[in-house]
């Protein structure tokens, strides 16, 4: 498909902005009444598993390309290369991890989310059957650790055929990187079955995301993790069937997936706290298992991607909110630019998932490929000031904003009631079990980012 139906496909006009806001009103005045659908320990999504749902392969605007990412990617200008992987402070890294443990986001702020969460029902209610069907599998996998016999292969020919299968099975892209104990959650120490890390992605669907902020791109988000949980299950069955332990998180997540993303070499830590992917931004979804598979471990690589962002900073102009820093600084020993949640959180839940630091990415949008060869032949970054990039429509208020322009957010939407965050709050690793997050709870990249190293 070309951009330019691309782009027809995703514009609204004043007749669907009308309706945008209007749909956002009737959400919110809503929401009292819907509040216990979208509980964690609600009856809802407790039993969510056993009602329908339509397959998400028959829905064209929540399904995933499910094809492996393929194309090369060109060599970025000198001027746009910074390092392979994340810059770091190892001395002050094991510092932090050793005095300050990384907490589980909603187990630490399980006020502040109770706060907002409800805000999100419809995405809530409309993806929790597809998702707690796939959580069920995924559970079931983990169960599964008696491995069959052994196949035994070289370690090449392993990690050979383990990404081979991947892509038989759809997955964008794979890599293979080390546990690294400093990156999973306190409260989920040492559950995994392994010394190997196997990221997984798979890209969301395009039209959906360029709709951002919409209750039509939440949906695509939550499918496509559903549609990630149920390869990653095929993947750990692969792995156990060869002799090996496997064990698949689910999509909330035990640990950094950004950080064994990039260490993975499948992208690289945009300005705005989220894993760039080289051929799709962010427009995709992670997830990891824990192997004791012998696979080959990747090593992280230098796309030029943080070069893109520092001469972009669509993000940091763009954000509602305000709430992307232009500067990178060094936070646990890890160089990057610190997000704040407590601005981020409320308006990721009340206008329709935000995400708009999402859409007016230039390789989310085009793919980093047409990013440099833009740059390349022009100096700059493709779409930056144009309102084929950086406009958005904002649910709040049904208006359109294009480049110099954000909207109004009323202090009730920043800071709505009984939301109450402390981001120097910290739990001790004995704090367990771990929490039952609602099943449709949106994709937080950018609000964990802010309180965790990555």
């Amino acid at each position: 498909m070309d951009d330019q139906h691309r782009r027809r496909r995703t514009r609204r006009g004043p007749v669907g902005r009308f309706l945008l806001h209007a749909w956002h009103v009737v959400l919110h005045t809503s929401t009292p009444l819907a509040t216990p659908l979208a509980a964690p320990r609600g009856w809802y999504q407790r039993h969510a598993a056993r009602f329908p749902h339509i397959p998400t392969h028959r829905l064209p605007r929540l399904r995933s390309p499910a094809s492996p990412w393929t194309a090369p990617i060109p060599e970025p200008a000198p001027e746009l290369r910074t390092t392979a992987g994340i810059r770091r402070d190892l001395r002050r890294e094991e510092e932090a991890a050793r005095t300050a443990p990384l907490q589980f986001f909603f187990k630490v702020h399980a006020e502040a989310m109770s706060a907002v969460v409800p805000y999100m029902w419809p995405a809530i209610v409309a993806s929790a059957p597809r998702v707690a069907r796939s959580d069920r599998r995924l559970r079931a996998a983990r169960r599964t650790q008696r491995p069959a016999a052994a196949h035994p292969l070289a370690s090449d020919e392993l990690t050979a055929a383990l990404k081979a299968k991947a892509a038989e099975l759809g997955l964008s892209a794979v890599g293979v990187t080390g546990h690294d104990p400093k990156y999973t959650f306190a409260q989920f120490a040492g559950r995994n079955v392994g010394d190997r890390v196997v990221v997984c992605i798979l890209e969301q669907n395009y039209d959906s995301t360029q709709l951002i902020p919409s209750e039509r791109s939440e949906r695509a988000a939550l499918a496509t993790y559903g549609q990630l949980e149920d390869r990653l299950v095929e993947l750990s069955r692969w792995l156990q069937e060869r002799g090996y332990r496997a064990r698949p998180e689910d999509y909330i997540g035990e640990s950094m997936f950004i950080h064994y993303a990039v260490a993975a070499g499948l992208g690289q830590l945009g300005l705005n706290g989220q894993l760039l992917t080289p051929q799709a931004g962010s427009r995709c979804r992670i997830n990891v298992l824990t192997t004791d598979a012998p696979l080959e471990l990747d090593a992280p690589v230098d796309y030029g991607i943080e070069g893109v962002c520092d001469r972009c900073q669509a993000c940091v102009r763009r954000c509602p909110v305000g709430a992307i820093p232009a500067v990178r600084k060094e936070y646990r020993g890890v160089v990057k630019a610190k997000l704040n949640t407590k601005r981020c959180l409320p308006i990721v839940t009340q206008a329709a998932g935000c995400s708009v630091c999402m859409k007016v990415c230039p390789v989310q949008k085009y793919g980093l490929t047409d990013v440099l060869e833009h740059y390349e032949a022009t100096g700059t970054i493709k779409g930056v000031h144009t309102d084929e990039l950086e406009g958005f429509d904002w649910p709040l208020d049904g208006r359109h904003y294009g480049p110099g322009e954000k909207p109004r957010v009323p202090a009730e939407v920043v800071a709505p009631t009984g939301f109450r965050f402390d981001p120097d709050r910290t739990l001790p690793p004995s704090a367990a079990p771990a929490p039952v997050v609602p099943v449709g709870t949106v994709d937080t990249a950018p609000t964990a980012a802010d309180t965790l190293p990555h």
